[in-house]
């Protein structure tokens, strides 16, 4: 199974998981490979990025494909240390999951 781990300086938990440093790596990842079922987001990204802007393409992107992109059973997680971030990624991605499905 693929993951996809987000994050710009910690490195994933195992050799399991993809790794991308910034939402463009993020987006190229799942446009060249397809959305994986689970993806671990970092908020808090370099440059003072967040990580909205994934979340908000990978949305309107699903959205786009009539729900074709994000499979099912997709899970997600947010390993991020702001606690406020951690937060908003869950509620905004994990809203649109449950009016996904």
């Amino acid at each position: 199974m693929k993951k996809l781990y987000l994050d710009d300086m910690r490195q994933p938990p195992d050799t399991t998981w993809d790794v991308a440093r910034s939402t463009s790596e993020a987006i190229d990842y799942i446009m060249l490979n397809g959305c994986p079922p689970y993806i671990s987001l970092d908020y808090c990204l370099s440059g003072g990025a967040t990580v909205m802007p994934f979340i908000n393409w990978l949305i309107e992107e699903d959205r786009r494909q009539k729900g074709a992109l994000i499979p099912m059973g997709f899970a997600f997680d947010s390993h991020s240390s702001a606690p406020d971030g951690k937060a908003l990624t869950e509620r905004v991605l994990g809203d649109y999951l449950k009016s996904r499905f």
